[in-house]
């Protein structure tokens, strides 16, 4: 798989490279300032999303939910930065899809048999933040900039939304 572009420096300079960039060797990959930025804002997003996970399952007083909602936060992280990597194929990988998909909602409930403690408005925030976090991939195969932007902010939006209905519940920790 390739090389994230998050882990290469911030925004570049105004002359169009990078700090530490030497002048003297252009660099193919070298994205344009507005695709980095889109690009840091959705690992941004992401970041903030899956905080918002994690303390949901900090909450968890069944250690199967804990970890299955540990898992998701973890699979949001990789799906809004190393998985967005433009001239992919824009698609998550099989353990990913998996690990975002509706049914952590459940959490291990075929195994142990109870839901995870989460709140009315709160499950549907975690789908929302799963969903876009699936989805932020395949920005790199459409206008990545424009495309990006709007799922982060959505990802914001859901996630203001969780912690919002944990606040108005009293479940937040």
């Amino acid at each position: 798989m390739t090389t994230s572009p998050l882990s290469w420096p911030p925004l570049p300079s105004p002359s169009g490279r990078a700090e530490d960039e030497p002048a003297s060797e252009p660099d193919d990959q070298a994205l344009d300032p507005g695709r980095l930025a889109a690009l840091h804002r959705g690992r941004d997003a992401g970041e903030a999303a899956a905080a918002w996970v994690r303390e949901l399952a900090a909450r968890q007083g069944e250690e199967e939910h804990r970890r299955a909602l540990e898992r998701a936060a973890e699979a949001i992280t990789l799906a809004s930065n190393r998985e967005v990597i433009p001239g992919s194929d824009g698609l998550l990988s099989e353990e990913l899809r998996y690990t975002l998909a509706a049914d952590v909602l459940l959490g291990a409930s075929h195994t142990i048999g109870t839901l995870p403690e989460l709140g009315g408005g709160e499950r549907l925030a975690l789908v929302a933040v799963c969903a876009l976090a699936a989805a932020l991939p395949s920005c790199v195969l459409g206008d990545l900039e424009r495309e990006l932007t709007l799922l982060a902010d959505e990802l914001d939006a859901a996630t203001t939304a969780g912690r919002a209905a944990a606040a108005g519940t009293g479940l937040a920790g």
